[in-house]
């Protein structure tokens, strides 16, 4: 009996990085505030299907409790105390900190 096909995960990762990336200059280019809570459940399902990390780009993060993208002083605070980032979602009030070991 021969060998069963196994797929690589290399072409598909990266495959799923390239759409991550693209999702989020969707993020970027629209005001709309229904598209971009869209794209950030696909940036998260993605990420969560190919097994590839979701990072923050261009400073836009992604609340994991309500899957909205958190973009500053529209629905979200950022504060800044002693190299500590904090992100608050004004939706369900998550905050998200990093700290200076997380490289971004």
């Amino acid at each position: 009996m021969p060998r069963r096909y196994r797929r690589k995960s290399h072409p598909r990762k990266k495959l799923a990085s390239e759409a991550v990336i693209d999702m989020y200059d969707v993020l970027n280019e629209n005001r709309n505030q229904d598209i971009s809570d869209s794209a950030a459940k696909l940036i998260l399902r993605i990420g969560k299907k190919h097994g590839t990390r979701v990072r923050n780009y261009n400073g836009i993060t992604i609340c994991r409790s309500c899957n909205i993208a958190m973009i500053p002083g529209r629905n979200s605070t950022v504060r800044i105390r002693s190299k500590v980032v904090k992100y608050t979602c004004g939706i369900c009030g998550r905050v998200k900190t990093m700290g200076p070991s997380f490289a971004v």
